[in-house]
């Protein structure tokens, strides 16, 4: 069984110096999740190629995961793998940089980040075949983004230092939210609000909750290691990290630390980054290295 070992990514780094990003794969198991039943299992690389290919994200009908791969030469398209046929098809052929892919709110169009050849990072749409993209926005130096509503998308903008940004499109305004942020931003489900992790103090990295209503920032809880910046959240509002092999939750409603889950050494998986859930909690994606 193939090792894989961390992989700790910041995408423009590599591509403003026109450098081959590091290879990785994104694994996909069968999951389940509540208070009565927990199990993992059937763990598929379903990227099992050489080459960069990360930042899965499973679309709203839960049909498919978008994903960025790259071409060998460390410029990285839009993918889509169709989960029932168990095939990949490509989305963008472009001679830039596309990274960061999500389903914009009206389901109509692919949102990603696009890093021209001049260092231009900004936040494009494409309609849902691949066509011709458009800017959703003239902010630069975008990192990662997650969207609130059709008017409102937050982004991790590169700086000095990394800021968490809300972009008003109606008004073309940039409202600044916090300092330092990880680059995981998600919508939290079932509320309004948004999570983010807090790096700020360094020996404590913090999942924290922005409110737009009342513009109030809250804790959540401590990342799983104090220093990962990748989590994710199950439809019912459960928080899921990772820390080397071993995966675990937290239930902000019922639980007062991370609880562990699972250890996936038994799939060859030692250490995991970026994790995803599907729609209904019953598949979840992880990003590991390639050895």
């Amino acid at each position: 069984m193939k090792k894989v070992a961390i992989f700790v990514f910041f995408i423009s780094a590599f591509f403003m110096a026109n450098a081959q990003p590091p290879g990785s794969d994104i694994y996909l198991f069968n999951f389940r999740l509540d208070d009565d039943n927990f199990y993992i299992s059937n763990a598929q690389n379903i990227t099992n190629s050489p080459g960069y290919d990360n930042q899965p994200f499973f679309t709203p009908d839960g049909d498919a995961i978008l994903f960025s791969s790259d071409d060998g030469f460390g410029q990285t398209d839009i993918f889509k793998y169709n989960l029932k046929a168990r095939s990949e098809r490509r989305l963008t052929y472009s001679p830039e940089s596309e990274f960061s892919p999500t389903v914009t709110p009206d389901e109509a169009h692919i949102s990603c980040i696009i890093l021209k050849r001049d260092g231009e990072q900004r936040l494009w749409q494409y309609p849902k075949n691949g066509a011709v993209p458009s800017p959703v926005s003239k902010v630069d130096k975008v990192g990662y983004h997650a969207w609130l509503n059709d008017s409102t998308v937050y982004a991790f903008i590169l700086g000095t230092p990394n800021t968490l940004d809300a972009i008003l499109l109606a008004t073309k305004g940039l409202e600044q939210i916090a300092l330092n942020p990880g680059v995981t931003l998600q919508r939290i489900p079932g509320t309004n609000q948004i999570s983010f992790v807090d790096m700020n103090n360094k020996k404590t990295w913090m999942i924290n909750a922005y409110d737009p209503d009342t513009k109030s920032v809250k804790p959540i809880i401590h990342t799983v290691n104090n220093k990962s910046e990748f989590y994710a959240w199950t439809p019912n509002g459960v928080l899921l990290s990772g820390d080397g092999n071993k995966l675990y939750k937290f239930n902000p409603k019922s639980d007062s630390d991370w609880v562990e889950l699972a250890d996936l050494t038994d799939y060859g998986i030692h250490n995991f980054t970026r994790i995803a859930v599907n729609p209904d909690a019953s598949l979840l994606a992880i990003v590991v290295s390639e050895e």
